[in-house]
């Protein structure tokens, strides 16, 4: 039976089977600490059998950004403008608040879009990072 380090937790006892298939769902990578009973010290996985005949994905590019940061005057702008339909929010990857707010403003017939446009300003103030958590630049 298997441990792994989870953060800063030690979870197991797990089969060897779990393991594999926790490094093919990429859960664990191949640097994920395991141990087992009889071994002197912690090691990465990829230091063990475990990973013999897995077909693992490759790591990302070194520098790679699953997207680009998005331009915070841009976000501001569509807050401004268009903040009661919630296209800025479309446009940072907040589609749940951008659909709430979208929804609100149609539903009244604009009548809580002033309620809308204010939460957008504040969001325009307050939000630094898209629905990604890359940073505006």
């Amino acid at each position: 039976m298997w441990y792994y380090q989870q953060g800063n937790n030690r979870i197991g006892p797990v089969d060897e089977a779990m393991i594999r298939n926790l490094l093919v769902s990429q859960t664990l990578n191949v640097n994920t600490l395991v141990w087992k009973e009889g071994m002197p010290a912690w090691v990465p996985v990829n230091q063990t059998a475990l990973v013999n005949g897995l077909v693992l994905p490759p790591p990302p590019l070194p520098g790679s950004s699953s997207s680009a940061p998005k331009d915070r005057v841009i976000y501001v702008i569509l807050a401004i403008f268009l903040g009661y339909f919630g296209i800025h929010n479309f446009f940072a990857g907040y589609n749940r608040n951008a659909i709430i707010q979208l929804i609100i403003t149609l539903a009244t017939c604009f009548i809580a879009s002033f309620v809308i446009w204010i939460w957008a300003i504040i969001e325009a103030c307050t939000v630094t990072k898209d629905a990604d958590g890359v940073d505006f630049k």
